[in-house]
């Protein structure tokens, strides 16, 4: 009945295409040295979040990830708070570093030249990267392809298409969870 949780293959997970600075050579080159960075919550980095930032080398997200909790501590000081309630408060700091690790990695890429080419869909990375490549890599018979076909579309007609989705998200999560007074 639940086998769809358990099975990551079973939905639809997104994916961002990263393509290293300085990328020559020709696109089977090039292809080999693509990143996929997958969208959605990270259980690692909501559980174990600054072993997880220091695992992945992202320093300047820990220092910023220490910042946040010590201030977080301090207004909390300030206010007088039980204890149990700096326990809750790095809950949710963690809760934040889940949904967030993934937009951390794709900022630690851009700031190291990176650039993002697109964004694809798939049932799981392996689906993700073939239909991406199907779409992005020549075959012998057409040459080189200019368009990514729906699966793979480029991110400038995406991005505004899933703000909007958020937004209308949000939207009603506001609605329906007003404080009534």
């Amino acid at each position: 009945m639940f086998g769809w949780l358990w099975n990551g293959m079973a939905r639809v997970s997104a994916f961002t295409v990263h393509e290293p600075p300085h990328s020559g050579g020709s696109r089977l080159e090039q292809a080999e040295r693509l990143l996929f960075v997958a969208d959605g919550f990270s259980w690692r980095a909501a559980l174990f979040s600054p072993f997880y930032l220091i695992m992945r080398g992202e320093w300047l997200a820990l220092l910023i990830y220490a910042a946040a909790a010590a201030v977080l501590s301090g207004i909390l000081a300030l206010a007088g708070a039980r204890e149990d309630w700096y326990v809750w408060t790095v809950i949710l700091l963690n809760v934040v570093m889940g949904f967030e690790a993934s937009e951390i990695k794709r900022w630690s890429l851009g700031r190291s030249g990176w650039r993002e080419v697109a964004a694809v869909l798939g049932r799981g990375q392996e689906e993700a990267e073939r239909l991406f490549f199907d779409a992005w890599l020549p075959t012998a018979a057409d040459g080189p392809r200019e368009q990514i076909h729906a699966a793979a579309l480029p991110l400038r007609t995406t991005a505004p298409r899933v703000e909007s989705a958020v937004h209308r998200l949000s939207e009603r999560l506001r609605s329906k969870f007003a404080l009534k007074s």
